[in-house]
């Protein structure tokens, strides 16, 4: 791979491209895309015109992908805490498996961080649907509510929902939160079997059960600085 002002780039030709032009991405780097006939020897010189931006740009991405290949996992609803150990095999799909009780082992082509990140969804989903719907469960036997199902989803912007079916769909971000927010959400959605709108009576009944509702309410919709971005659809 060229370097060039300490940077280093793929380059790539094209018959289309009128002038250099710069491309920045998580996945790729910096690509440099020349027209054909371009004197090689000047692009040093535009590289350097741009280097405040380069390195600007460089910085944002590297820090996404920090960001989305995590060296430890915080789950603090089930009081877990794994190390991320990441083998590079290009010749297999990404894979994630647990090694004891605190290690998760990703192997294949790690430098694909969006394939990293969605291989650790499938492990958060797979967490979740272990260790949420049976802590539901036990939560609606205690206050003698009764639901139908419960089923794992990867929101984008709510917590849980409650269908008509008396179906609850939890988002498996829960995970993150800490366990007084998870009762409040799983209250929540429980008194929604009884009254599915948020009326006054809705509210009245959640206060019967939870009588510090309205702190934990905005305590949950603030929730969401506590989810990593790979966790995150998408």
């Amino acid at each position: 791979m060229p370097e060039a002002s300490g940077v280093q780039y793929t380059l790539r030709h094209s018959r289309r491209a009128k002038r250099v032009i710069l491309k920045i991405s998580v996945t790729r780097g910096l690509q440099v895309v020349i027209p054909d006939g371009f004197d090689i020897n000047g692009l040093l010189k535009v590289l350097d015109s741009r280097k405040a931006w380069i390195e600007r740009e460089l910085k944002q991405v590297n820090r996404m992908r920090v960001l989305l290949t995590p060296k430890e996992i915080d789950l603090q609803a089930i009081g877990e805490r794994w190390q991320v150990s990441y083998r590079s095999d290009l010749s297999k799909a990404l894979t994630t498996n647990e090694v004891g009780n605190s290690l998760i082992v990703i192997q294949g082509d790690t430098g694909d961080v969006y394939g990293v990140a969605a291989a650790l969804r499938r492990w958060l989903h797979f967490k979740a649907r272990a260790h949420l719907p049976p802590w539901l469960r036990d939560v609606s036997e205690e206050i003698g509510v009764p639901f139908k199902k419960a089923i794992i989803r990867g929101q984008t912007t709510r917590w849980a929902s409650c269908s008509r079916l008396h179906t609850i769909s939890l988002n498996r971000s829960l995970l993150f939160l800490p366990n007084d927010l998870i009762l409040h959400v799983f209250l929540h959605e429980l008194c929604h079997i009884q009254q599915l709108d948020h009326s006054p009576e809705f509210w009245r009944l959640l206060g019967s059960l939870e009588p510090n509702y309205n702190k934990r309410e905005a305590e949950t919709r603030r929730a969401d600085t506590d989810v990593p971005i790979w966790a995150h659809p998408g």
